[in-house]
């Protein structure tokens, strides 16, 4: 059935998308730490008396290892976000699949003002308007 598919989508989708938050948030701290790793590593080698390239480089690398670090925590940010809009529209899909299964067991005498009720709550959810021909084919299939 539809809605055992869906539920099925929306779980798949949430642990795939899970994984890959857990993953992208653990590189972006193993980024920070080795860059700070490095940064330490040169600024003690510099107070040690060691005026080298090593100490130099060291801190350098330990720099952009830290902005690679931050800019990796930003992506990680807006992927958070966009997979968040992502799973609600399969939320959205799993409601309206439900609302339909959910009105083919109203009784006859009062299908049609049921299913009037879920199609204006469904067209009127957070998504761009309908199409005036849309809602038209809508109503008369009501009939």
């Amino acid at each position: 059935m539809a809605i055992d598919q869906t539920n099925f989508e929306i779980d798949q989708y949430y642990k795939l998308n899970l994984q890959h938050l857990k993953l992208s948030f653990g590189s972006s701290l193993f980024a920070l730490f080795v860059g700070l790793a490095a940064l330490l590593m040169g600024v003690w080698a510099i107070l040690q008396g060691n005026s080298g390239l090593s100490p130099q480089l060291s801190i350098i690398g330990g720099v952009l290892t830290e902005f690679i670090g931050a800019g990796f925590f930003y992506l990680y940010s807006k992927n958070l976000n966009q997979l968040n809009i992502f799973y609600q529209k399969l939320i959205k899909k799993h409601d309206t699949f439900y609302a339909i299964s959910l009105a083919s067991q109203i009784p006859d005498q009062d299908k049609a003002s049921v299913i009037k009720a879920i199609v204006g709550s469904l067209l009127s959810r957070d998504e761009p308007p309908t199409p005036p021909e849309v809602l038209k084919a809508i109503i008369e299939n009501q009939r």
